[in-house]
Parts: structure tokens; sequence; C-alpha cells
């Protein structure tokens, strides 16, 4: 045992001292082979040497109706659904997706107006995923829901349809589905920002008086201010609903406030029925 450990101890000696005496040799044997196979390798389709990065959550798998619809839970089969055209694979959520589950409806298939009207009864492919007709809110909540999917489940593809086409790419009613739900987010935010700038009004209903908005220092979200305000109807931008909001003296003239009926416009509180 110590003559083998002796030997191998004398040989790798050797083996160190001659490459250090014939190092330039040794590199310049490994460049002159490095040169040879670029070479050779530059004779060749470039496809034989290049090497392909994908990245999967771009690319693009397309599914028609019909193929969504067999990835449906049964017979062991993957559980896919898709939303405003694109697909997802839930089947790790399958006591939610699964045959006979609560969510089961959304399988196979683009449900995409269900998740906000929560109609499970009828599925019509006509005008399942016909978004374009919902109110703002609704479409930001579907907007919501897709960040959702993408957050908890695996993305799989496109559906071929009514938001991308044969070769995957946005059709028209798609692009009028993004510039509808801009808006709609442009004005939330405007609407959070009046809010935010405007507390909303204390609020209770009785049968006798009806319903009573009065404000507070500290009404609206419960943080404290130096000032009271005014109750006033504050219109969301379709100028159909409004919600109460505490206004300062100062601003009582702003048009986009309107005054209670029959309250006086230094009332502190006021009184109406729906």
């Amino acid at each position: 045992m110590f003559g083998l450990n002796y030997r191998l101890a004398f040989i790798l000696i050797i083996v160190a001292v001659i490459a250090k005496v014939y190092q330039r040799q040794i590199v310049e044997i490994f460049e002159n082979a490095a040169a040879r196979y670029l070479d050779y390798a530059a004779t060749k389709d470039a496809e034989s040497v290049a090497v392909d990065f994908t990245d999967t959550r771009n690319s693009v798998v397309l599914l028609t109706p019909e193929q969504l619809a067999t990835y449906n839970g049964e017979e062991g089969r993957p559980i896919y659904l898709a939303l405003l055209g694109v697909v997802f694979d839930v089947t790790r959520g399958i006591k939610h997706y699964g045959p006979g589950c609560s969510y089961n409806f959304f399988v196979g298939r683009d449900a995409s107006v269900s998740f906000v009207t929560g109609e499970f009864e009828h599925y019509d492919p006509e005008i399942a995923d016909d978004v374009l007709s919902l109110k703002s809110s609704s479409l930001i909540e579907l907007a919501n829901w897709q960040q959702f999917y993408e957050k908890d489940y695996e993305y799989k593809g496109k559906l071929i349809g009514r938001f991308y086409d044969k070769q995957g790419k946005e059709t028209t009613y798609h692009k009028k589905y993004l510039a509808l739900l801009e808006q709609a987010q442009q004005a939330k935010a405007e609407i959070d920002e009046l809010r935010n700038k405007y507390p909303g009004c204390n609020i209770e209903w009785s049968e006798a008086k009806g319903t009573r908005v009065w404000c507070t220092t500290t009404s609206g979200d419960g943080q404290p201010r130096n000032w009271i305000g005014f109750p006033r109807k504050l219109y969301n931008r379709d100028n159909k609903n409004f919600h109460c909001a505490c206004v300062p003296e100062a601003e009582l003239n702003d048009p986009m406030f309107k005054s209670y009926d029959n309250c006086d416009t230094r009332a502190d509180e006021c009184f109406y029925r729906v």
C-alpha cells in the first residue's frame, strides 16, 4: 500500500514538472485545437452549433375551443381554463375545479363573463367571453382575476377565438378590451384620488327618516383632520352613480359637487330616500 502511494506521488510530480516546462506548448496545442473546431463549425449549417434558449412564458401554444374542452380533468386528464383568451393549467386546484366541484363550470372553456356576473347556470359560447359590454368596474375585476391566475397557476398558452387569432396575435376585439380597461383604470384612479381628498360621509338609515348623511372630523376613512365639511353628492364619471363626500366650505361652489334635495346648502346633515 505504501509503495503504491509512493509511485502515485512520484507520477504526479513528474506530470507537474512536464506541465511547467512545456506550459507554452500545451497552451498552443489547445488554442490550435479550438481554432480548428471553429473553422470546422463555420462550414456547417448554423443550426448545428447554435444554442436555442426558449422563454416558455412567451412561447405561443395555441388551442382551439375544441382542444381546450378536452382538458376537463376527466379520466385523469389535466384541467385547463381560459380567461380573456389566456389558458391556464389549474390541475393542482382539482378540489375546486375537478368534476362536480364548485368552479368546474369554468373548466375547458373561456367563460370570462361569469367571473364577474356569477352566472353559472347556462354556458353560451357566443357570449360567454364577450366582455366589452361589461361595466368599467367589472373590466377591472376581470383584470384582477387574470393577475390571480398568472400568479397562482401555470400559464399554458392562448385560445384561438375572440382575443387571439390563429397566429396567436391579439385581435381587434382584444385591443378594444385593453383600451376600455385602460379607461376604466384611469377613471378608478381619479375616483380614488377624489375620495382621498374628499372623505366619505357618515351614513345611517332609519325607517322613519330614511338615509342620513353627515360629516365629522373623522368621517370617511376615520383619519382625523382639522375641518368638518358639508355633505355633497360626488358623481362618478358616468354621471349616474354618486357617493356622499365631505367638502370644505371653500370648495362648495365646484360644479362637480351637487347638493342634496331639500337640504340647506350649509346644513351639516341631510336626509334622503332612495
